[in-house]
């Protein structure tokens, strides 16, 4: 690969060497010599043994373990399963790898990483150049070195500031504007399946500086599919030759202390915004960066093509494709594609894939994969497989809640759940500890739901006709749990002349169940009418004891004592409350004691 770029480097030199005498042709050798031996990891020498019917794998884990650095490739494009057979090497790393996988394999670095992409295709470059007292205009042409036909979209960026960048246009022509330009210039070009190219140019000079080339970093994307570039605000808020920019430059970055921009395609980084992780970031109306590694500002927008790590505000909207460490605060939303630790505070929503150890708080909606920390939101709450806590004024939906589930309308966990609390509806799968709704609760297995109606597949569900002292005959409908249960009824008064129907609702819970005989204990409340389903004021609460003897799987018989709270019928002026041994009074509210007997017919 030194050898290629050697060669093309070296005939850019004598065709600028014969356009201007200016050029010091024996600098830029030396200094394009030591530059391609001074590649970090790739140059470094190194002594391999021998292997052999051994996979790539291994020789991966045995060149990072000994040369302390990380390969990163694409598994789908690299098989490392494969078996291969090695002789002993002694020699540059560079030239064992491109020995060990072939001339389609491209490699780059960074201080941590060697990057393996496919390269099966090469690409040639001519340039010129006019340079000025503090810039110089690099004009060319980037062409397929088999087809000499010209490469559309091609990455052309300073190597050493990496502040500038341009794309090769539909006929593979290109200019890249360098401002405040040394006097040596390091060319990168770079495009998806196409190896990477170098050139050095010299520019006239009083001396050679020493050139101090920017921090390179690199992100270890698991899943090249999603990019900030696939979410749809990310794609919305960028370019598409941003998004070529990325493709060509993959996971490769620099750093830099500062950057402001008006929007995302005026910057002080210029066109090479996107691939630099900024300390501090200021973007008027938005902008669009590597990363952040500090404090980001933005009027509108900020989009992060990696990771955020600091605190982040925006107008609007906050997008990062990477993983998000510290705080985020955005009046419309944030969108995240991989890991929360922190804070996500958003007026409207936030989505995040992982949200570990923080809380995600919005007005509207909060969305996670998973979330180890809390979900707080006014309208809705979701998580698509675990979540510590969800609280919200209407909907939580989760696969598994490792804590609690409070809203105001409904709670849906798809599999377990400690905890559920709603003022309408609780939907799960196995609820470990209380479920509490004030209209229904539904679940496979749910030991203490409570709700005006609960159906647990695993519960109980009976149903009974019965009569009590009052001469009441009802049918009453018991569903819920193994422990807890509801009681809903409704039944006719036997000749009474002014009560005529009623309603029972009330919680029961199971204390004692055999195959022969089951002991339970009730609180039910129950509402009058009169003709016409007029409500009356007498009402009534009972606590009732009910011993059931089983006749069959499915029959049972039971005789309830009960102790009871009456209101008066017609109620005298003045009355006190009356104690009675059996029955209620009909003209003072009254304590007394009942009793009920009935058949219930067990469903499970």
């Amino acid at each position: 690969m030194f050898k290629s770029q050697f060669i093309s480097s070296l005939k850019i030199i004598l065709y600028i060497v014969r356009k201007s005498k200016l050029f010091i042709a024996l600098i830029c050798f030396c200094f394009f010599c030591s530059a391609a031996t001074a590649q970090g990891s790739l140059s470094k020498k190194i002594k391999v043994p021998g292997f052999e019917k051994t996979m790539l794998r291994t020789i991966f884990n045995h060149l990072e373990r000994t040369e302390s650095f990380y390969f990163s490739y694409n598994s789908n494009l690299l098989d490392t399963e494969k078996i291969v057979d090695t002789k002993p090497f002694d020699g540059l790393l560079i030239d064992y790898l491109e020995k060990l996988l072939g001339e389609k394999f491209s490699f780059k670095e960074t201080e941590s990483h060697v990057i393996i992409t496919y390269a099966p295709q090469r690409m040639d470059v001519s340039v010129e150049v006019e340079p000025t007292s503090n810039r110089a205009m690099v004009m060319g042409y980037v062409r397929d070195i088999r087809t000499k036909e010209g490469i559309p979209h091609a990455s052309i960026y300073d190597r050493v500031a990496f502040q500038t960048s341009t794309l090769s246009d539909k006929n593979g022509y290109f200019v890249l504007d360098l401002k405040k330009a040394d006097h040596i210039l390091a060319i990168g070009l770079s495009k998806e399946n196409y190896r990477d190219t170098s050139i050095m140019l010299l520019l006239p000079i009083d001396a050679v500086k020493n050139l101090k080339g920017r921090k390179l970093g690199y992100y270890a994307r698991q899943d090249s599919s999603r990019t900030v570039y696939d979410s749809y605000f990310g794609h919305f808020f960028t370019s598409s030759a941003q998004r070529l920019q990325s493709l060509n430059l993959g996971g490769v970055f620099a750093y830099s202390p500062f950057q402001m921009s008006l929007t995302p395609g005026l910057s002080t980084h210029g066109f090479f915004n996107s691939q630099i992780v900024n300390t501090f970031s200021l973007n008027l109306i938005g902008g669009a960066t590597a990363g952040v590694d500090g404090t980001e500002l933005a009027g509108g927008f900020n989009v992060n093509q990696y990771d955020m790590r600091g605190a982040q505000f925006a107008g609007v909207i906050n997008v990062v494709g990477g993983n998000v460490k510290g705080f985020q605060l955005a009046g419309g939303g944030n969108v995240v594609m991989n890991d929360v630790e922190g804070v996500q505070i958003g007026g409207v929503w936030n989505l995040a894939d992982t949200v570990h150890h923080g809380i995600q708080l919005s007005g509207g909606f909060n969305g996670a994969k998973t979330s180890y920390g809390s979900q707080i939101a006014g309208v809705h709450n979701l998580s698509r497989n675990e979540v510590a806590v969800q609280i919200t004024g209407g909907v939580n939906i989760a696969k598994v809640v490792k804590g609690v589930q409070l809203a105001g309308v409904l709670n849906v966990s798809r599999k377990e759940v400690v905890s559920q609390l709603a003022g309408g509806i609780n939907i799960a799968k196995k609820v470990k500890g209380v479920q509490l709704a004030g209209v229904l609760n539904i679940a496979d297995s749910s030991d203490y739901p409570i709700a005006l109606l609960s159906l647990v597949k695993n519960g109980t569900k009976q149903l009974s006709v019965h009569i009590d002292d009052s001469k009441l005959v009802a049918l009453n409908f018991r569903s819920g749990g193994r422990v807890l249960y509801s009681v809903l009824g409704f039944g006719l008064y036997v000749d009474d002349p002014i009560m005529k129907y009623a309603a029972e609702f009330g919680l029961g819970a199971r204390l004692v169940h055999t195959s022969k005989f089951s002991f339970s204990t009730e609180l039910v409340q129950r509402t009058n009418f009169a003709d016409n389903f007029r409500t009356t004021d007498n009402n009534r609460v009972s606590l009732r004891f009910m011993p059931a003897m089983y006749l069959s799987k499915h029959l049972q018989v039971f005789a309830a004592p009960s102790f009871n709270y009456a209101q008066a019928l017609e109620q005298e002026s003045g009355a006190g409350t009356a104690w009675r041994f059996w029955g209620a009074s009909r003209t003072r509210n009254s304590f007394h004691g009942g009793g009920t007997v009935g058949i219930n017919y067990v469903f499970n």
